[in-house]
């Protein structure tokens, strides 16, 4: 299973291949990653501003066979985002 570092390892590196509307989205997911993971790929091209297909080509450039495989390193972005604020908050409690 891949890491949600991954993903954004993979955005990052493949930014300046990507056309303008695949920009947004990846601005886009990295700074609303937790309510993105909720979205199939024509809510998320159409909150974003592009079509559904520039979407699952933003999944294909990015090394995914499609958007169901882009979508479950983005649900792995998510828990790794949950379990770093967990253990920030079980850290804090035990120093109370």
């Amino acid at each position: 299973m891949e890491s949600g570092t991954d993903l954004i390892t993979r955005m990052n590196k493949c930014y300046t291949k990507m056309s303008k509307g695949q920009k947004k989205l990846a601005t886009y997911i990295s700074s609303n990653y937790d309510t993105a993971v909720f979205m199939t790929a024509a809510k998320l091209g159409g909150i974003v501003g592009v079509s559904e297909s520039t979407t699952v080509r933003f999944a294909t450039l990015l090394g995914y066979s499609g958007f169901p495989e882009f979508h479950k390193a983005l649900e792995n972005v998510v828990k790794e985002k949950l379990h770093s604020v967990q253990r920030i908050e079980i850290s804090a409690s035990k120093m109370t």
